[in-house]
């Protein structure tokens, strides 16, 4: 039976797996909405904005490493995609962009809605085609999907409204999708370079990456035959459990001071499956080990002693059968004690208790909600100084997941992603950790948790401001201004979208607040009125950094306090 361009599409995303499409109805998709209808196949989470759709695909991306799949239609629809888009593309997930397009007839002709499609996407994307004949169909869609299942990013595919309900021909040629699982391994005398350093014993440090995902064991076998403290990236935070003693903490402007230590004390440093931006942070006139799938990758961030392509898994274990025990032990035993005593600092900040009688501190939130939630629970940390807060203070154990947008940093990520995590599983807790700016943001799709029944818990930690901007502006010497918010509350918004909502103001009442949400399964929402004094601060201040927090706080004696 012939079928037409909507239908060819869904057939080639059944074969992957696809469950789900995010987006909204839309004049030049009413046609593949109308496929979805008859299909029956598929799950169509109408959204109340598209860019919640891309994040929300991106989350399940990255959570799954299955495709998911987004659209919107055309020009506004198509651009409203983009930024959610990018952060796929940062985090390496594959995700398919559906955007419809003006008819053939009229395209040129600066018609209604029309913009530059193709180039639009053009950077975003890593397959990027225009459909203009059902002939195309299905070897493009088999194409799209391929690249952004193998490659890790972003398909899209754009189809004008005179095209996507025409009839495909019938061909002789099968379009089944390959995604094939090889391992790359890095060639034998490469490999025995980096054998030959990693043998000369000394000071080993490991730089842990998302790339490490799927190697839990291997790393810690390693790290264990080496006596190598682990250093994590963020996206890495939830690889191993905290609690792990070779999990040593992380690095950066939001890691620990052990992390730090770990990376500039070190004799060789073993990076693997990480492309960690921040150069600043990684050691000097040290030997180098850095494992990546990606060639261009290797010697970005800073000079490599050797370079190795190829998946983490298989080259940790050809690393294991090779390498000799290491005797050096007390460079690890220190950084162990070293993160004692940070522990014991967090836990101190983390107290609901701490100072300032009355005023909940943002840290008690984050430690409370990971420690009274799931094993296996998945939490979405917003950007902000709510990243600062769950780097520091989310102490993952078991199966427990932390997503955000830790590469392109997009505030606003944490409602979208949340709902797109707990579409995966509905009887999974899903807790999203989002500051009041990044909640304003994107809190109209609460109203899609709550339609199609998902029992997330959106924890507001409301400091009225625009935190971690401020902090930034006083890092720099800059007095606050602009920072300021004016926010609605968050428990009525909640109510009146058909949530659960509750407001915390008081230290006391905060845990018991926190496990009444996790039992209701049900969308809901806790405004917590958190300290707006509390400070995130780097693992180690210079000089600079003093100066500028001293003269921000000299500048503000004469700034109003109506324009913070």
């Amino acid at each position: 039976m012939a079928k037409n361009v909507c239908e060819s599409l869904l057939d080639t995303l059944a074969q992957v797996g696809v469950q789900q499409i995010f987006g909204m109805t839309g004049d030049a998709l009413n046609p593949f909405l109308d496929a979805i209808r008859r299909d029956g196949r598929f799950e169509w989470i109408g959204v109340r904005h598209e860019e919640t759709g891309a994040f929300a695909a991106a989350a399940q991306a990255k959570i799954s490493g299955r495709l998911a799949v987004c659209c919107g239609t055309v020009g506004p629809g198509a651009i409203h995609l983009i930024n959610g888009l990018y952060d796929a593309k940062r985090d390496h997930a594959p995700v398919l962009a559906i955007t419809g397009h003006v008819p053939l007839s009229e395209q040129g002709t600066d018609y209604f809605q029309e913009v530059d499609i193709l180039n639009l996407f053009q950077d975003v994307a890593t397959y990027n085609e225009f459909i203009n004949s059902p002939a195309q169909l299905p070897r493009v869609a088999q194409q799209a999907v391929q690249t952004a299942l193998t490659r890790g990013g972003v398909a899209h595919l754009s189809i004008p409204t005179d095209v996507i309900a025409q009839t495909v021909p019938d061909s002789p040629l099968a379009r089944e999708v390959f995604v094939p699982k090889a391992h790359v391994m890095p060639c034998p005398d490469e490999l025995q370079r980096a054998v030959d350093l990693l043998n000369r014993g000394g000071k080993i440090t490991i730089l842990a990456g998302d790339g490490c995902r799927e190697s839990r064991e291997e790393l810690l076998a390693l790290a264990e035959r080496l006596n190598a403290p682990i250093v994590r990236t963020l996206r890495a935070t939830d690889v191993v459990e905290y609690e792990n003693p070779y999990w040593i903490g992380g690095t950066g402007m939001l890691g620990s001071p052990q992390g730090l230590a770990a990376l500039d004390d070190c004799d060789t440093l073993l990076m693997l499956g990480t492309d960690f931006p921040y150069s600043v942070f990684l050691p000097k006139n040290k030997d180098i080990i850095q494992v990546d799938i990606k060639p261009e990758r290797l010697g970005k961030r800073c000079r490599v002693t050797v370079g190795l392509i190829g998946h983490v898994k298989p080259t940790l274990q050809a690393l294991q059968a090779k390498v000799e025990p290491n005797a050096e032990t007390g460079f690890l035993r220190r950084l162990q004690q070293q993160r004692a005593n940070w522990d014991s600092r967090m836990d101190a900040k983390a107290s609901v208790s701490r100072g300032n009688t009355g005023r909940v501190p943002p840290q008690a939130v984050t430690r409370l909600a990971c420690d009274l939630a799931d094993d296996d629970a998945i939490f979405v940390a917003d950007v902000g100084l709510i990243t600062g807060w769950a780097a520091r203070h989310l102490r993952l154990r078991g199966k427990q997941r932390l997503l955000g947008s830790f590469n392109h940093g997009s505030l606003g990520v944490a409602v979208p992603a949340a709902i797109g995590a707990q579409l995966l599983d509905r009887r999974r807790q899903v807790v999203a950790l989002a500051g009041d700016g990044g909640f304003n943001m994107m809190m109209q799709d609460l109203i899609t948790a709550v339609r199609y029944e998902l029992p997330i818990v959106f924890i507001v930690l409301n400091n009225r401001k625009l935190g971690f901007v401020e902090v930034e502006m006083q890092a720099s010497g800059f007095p606050r201004f602009g920072t300021k918010l004016q926010n609605p509350d968050y428990a009525k918004v909640a109510v009146a979208c058909g949530a659960m909502g509750e407001t915390v103001s008081d230290p006391n009442e905060l845990e018991d607040a926190i496990r009444a949400a996790y039992r209701a399964r049900e969308a809901c929402v806790l405004d917590v009125q958190v300290n707006p004094d509390e400070l995130l601060f780097p693992p180690k201040i210079d000089a600079a950094h003093a100066w500028g927090f001293s003269l921000a706080k000299l500048k503000e004696v004469f700034v109003e306090e109506e324009a913070f």
